[in-house]
């Protein structure tokens, strides 16, 4: 049992020597891929990133790009955050399921108490498309940024758009595809996502 307590306390203190910060008793499991400014990342108390996750910050200034992860969330095997020159920031319990892909071009930012199913894709940047004669690569890219407010849940297979704020309460049906700003405590879903309901 003392084995275990100093091989999870030595674990800890590798972990805060790699990242920005940790907190106590957070986990990151030496099989995360933890890639680019690895300073960059910090993570509150409490929380868990599973073995294959992968989080990426850019090697820019750690001003400019960063991944930020609040106390008691978990983030499973195989979800990958990426910043791409932004920022990525995630409340206090949440959960962020298997396969997710969190983009952080233009910043994105989750509240507390939210729930991300399997297979979401949020990427809060667009590729320009105005000049047919240039390619997409090219083009000036809009970056507006989206914002996840407290307490929502995403369902299996969402793709949410950058410019989008998704209130606080809401519920995002499984495949639905978000296209615009989502009314807190509405219930969303189909492709273009429109309201279906309301927990009100």
């Amino acid at each position: 049992m003392k084995l275990q307590v100093i091989l999870k306390t030595l674990i800890w203190y590798y972990q805060r020597f790699r990242l920005g910060c940790v907190g106590k008793r957070t986990n990151v499991s030496i099989l995360a891929d933890l890639r680019g400014q690895k300073k960059g990342i910090f993570v509150g108390e409490d929380s868990l990133i599973c073995k294959h996750a992968t989080l990426e910050v850019d090697t820019v200034s750690i001003s400019e790009s960063k991944i930020v992860i609040g106390s008691n969330t978990l983030i499973s095997s195989f979800a990958i955050l990426r910043t791409y020159g932004g920022t990525i920031k995630i409340g206090d319990s949440c959960f962020i399921n298997s396969f997710t892909v969190l983009y952080g071009h233009g910043n994105l930012t989750i509240g507390n108490g939210c729930l991300i199913g399997p297979q979401v894709t949020i990427v809060p940047a667009n590729y320009g498309f105005k000049d047919k004669d240039v390619p997409f690569r090219l083009q000036i890219p809009t970056m507006k940024g989206i914002t996840i407010e407290d307490n929502v849940w995403i369902g299996a297979g969402v793709t949410i758009l950058d410019g989008c704020t998704i209130g606080e309460g809401s519920i995002i049906g499984a495949g639905a595809v978000i296209t615009r700003n989502v009314e807190p405590y509405s219930i969303a879903a189909g492709v273009p996502a429109k309201r279906i309901g309301t927990r009100e």
